[in-house]
């Protein structure tokens, strides 16, 4: 099991022995992508519709995507190791902490 993601008041962190980095700014193309990645994904009308461990890990490949575009070196690989809980953690810090995602405001569950 991995160990609690600890994010510093300057936006380090570790993740399997490499240190990481959270930018204080992104770029627009960098916020786009981020937005995206971390919208839910609604099931479609007559489509395939995801049981809930199916939309649990969904969910948390998206967060590892979203994390990935925004901080530079971080692999979506590298994060596989953390629960959905801890993801949803790092994207709460980093919208909290980082002014031009401040309007993504609340992250969906």
């Amino acid at each position: 099991m991995a160990s609690r993601l600890a994010i510093s008041s300057d936006g380090t962190f570790e993740v399997e022995g490499h240190a990481y980095l959270i930018p204080s700014e992104f770029s627009a193309r960098e916020v786009y992508s981020y937005r995206r990645l971390i919208e839910p994904i609604p099931d479609i009308p007559g489509g395939t519709s995801l049981n809930p461990e199916q939309r649990r890990r969904q969910r948390a490949y998206f967060l590892r995507r979203a994390a990935a575009c925004i901080i530079p070196g971080l692999q979506v690989q590298s994060l596989e190791g953390l629960p959905l809980g801890q993801l949803q953690n790092m994207h709460e810090w980093i919208v909290a902490h980082r002014p031009n995602l401040s309007e993504v405001a609340r992250l969906p569950g």
